[in-house]
């Protein structure tokens, strides 16, 4: 093994890359990811008073940092009083390891589901307890750019054709600590808004292997996804196409359920390597 380099300016160049280092360092950034690292490392959350203790500094200091990274989904508070890491950690996590990759990987598909479907095509993955878009193809003659849909927004889970799909393979147990403490929002009057017969709707969607979501997020839009799965079979991500009652007729919602559930099992395939 090749030894350190050693000599008589060794030390004092180590000494002013330390001085570099300090004066360039943000005394506020190094707190909120002091308080970040504490909580990662500890199972049931802190308390304000033991983060404060823990990290020697001022509990109003300690308020502050925790309030802005609250703000940010990047902490959470449960209704005891104790901090844990927040979702949206599962966010950045989904962009930096699967979010570019499988971007690659559904482009292709999202544009030749688009061209032959004229519907806006969709990639979602599942961030915390919520769906991400992380690629989306609109359709050339798709007047409303997609509906407002774009690349990073963030969907609910209950009440989409992503979300639904995202998570109707996950056990009960999962399922139960992702949506148990979260109320399901009612957007529109089709909106499913109990964990009970959100589960048995998600049992009639592994039956038949695509989601719907039939204007229970927005009146007049609908949306068909399947899930996308990895080489282990477990769900990555959501493939959808999505556009106006007008454009989605019920008629139709069959005829799309089969092409989303074709298209992502050719993209599970590819992600196999098979």
């Amino acid at each position: 093994m090749q030894s350190a380099v050693t000599g008589p300016g060794t030390s004092s160049v180590v000494a002013e890359r330390v001085v570099e280092s300090r004066r360039f360092r943000l005394p506020a950034v190094d707190r909120a990811m002091n308080l970040l690292e504490l909580l990662a490392s500890s199972r049931g959350g802190l308390t304000l008073s033991e983060l404060s203790r823990k990290l020697s500094i001022p509990k109003s200091t300690t308020y502050y940092l925790a309030y802005t990274l609250l703000t940010r989904g990047y902490v959470q508070r449960t209704s005891s009083g104790r901090y844990s890491l927040g979702f949206r950690f599962a966010d950045v996590a989904s962009a930096a390891t699967a979010g570019p990759n499988l971007n690659m990987l559904a482009k292709p598909y999202l544009r030749q589901t688009a061209a032959r479907l004229n519907l806006t095509a969709m990639l979602a993955v599942l961030g915390g307890a919520e769906a991400v878009i992380i690629a989306k193809v609109t359709w050339a003659r798709d007047g409303d750019g997609g509906g407002g849909v774009w690349v990073g927004r963030h969907l609910d889970l209950h009440c989409t054709a992503q979300g639904k799909a995202l998570i109707a393979n996950l056990p009960d147990s999962e399922l139960d600590q992702l949506l148990t403490d979260r109320k399901l929002a009612q957007f529109t009057h089709k909106t499913i808004l109990s964990l009970p017969a959100l589960k048995a709707h998600l049992a009639e969607i592994r039956a038949n292997g695509y989601s719907v979501n039939d204007e229970e997020h927005v009146l007049g839009a609908r949306a068909v996804a399947a899930p996308v799965f990895d080489s282990w079979g477990v769900v990555i991500a959501a493939i959808s196409v999505r556009g106006s009652t007008r454009q989605i007729p019920s008629a139709r919602l069959r005829e799309l359920g089969g092409e989303m559930v074709r298209a992502a099992r050719d993209m599970s395939l590819q992600l196999s390597g098979d």
